[in-house]
């Protein structure tokens, strides 16, 4: 753990998962990222990861599991919701119809709608 000053406040290079699974157990690799805490926020933080044996990035992790488990639920809950998603998308697509076809009628929709943005900007 590295230890920076920032704006006058002492603070702390931590390593955060935005997956909400915790990361570190599943051996993924983390990315680097740096918070700003208030003098207070990370006085606290120091004094928990100490108590509790743990380092101030193993406790911001946890915390942002939590997070994210409460904004997007059951991880269980959203795979059955997107794959009752995808079985009514497919439901709608014939089965004559080429992958390859949709696939070139989407690139030429995304092309028309960026020039007709271009020409909207002109």
């Amino acid at each position: 753990m590295r230890n920076l000053l920032i704006h006058g406040y002492d603070t702390v290079d931590l390593d955060i998962s935005l997956d909400y699974w915790p990361m570190w157990q599943r051996g993924d690799v983390m990315q680097r990222t740096n918070i700003y805490l208030d003098e207070d926020q990370l006085r606290l933080l120091k004094h928990l990861a100490s108590e509790e044996g743990k380092s101030v990035a193993d406790l911001v992790r946890q915390a942002v599991d939590q997070f994210m488990r409460s904004r997007l639920g059951d991880g269980v809950t959203w795979q059955n919701d997107m794959t009752a998603l995808t079985e009514r998308v497919h439901s709608r697509v014939s089965p004559a119809i080429d992958p390859d076809e949709i696939e070139r009628d989407i690139r030429e929709a995304r092309q028309d709608v960026r020039a007709a943005q271009r020409c909207m900007r002109s």
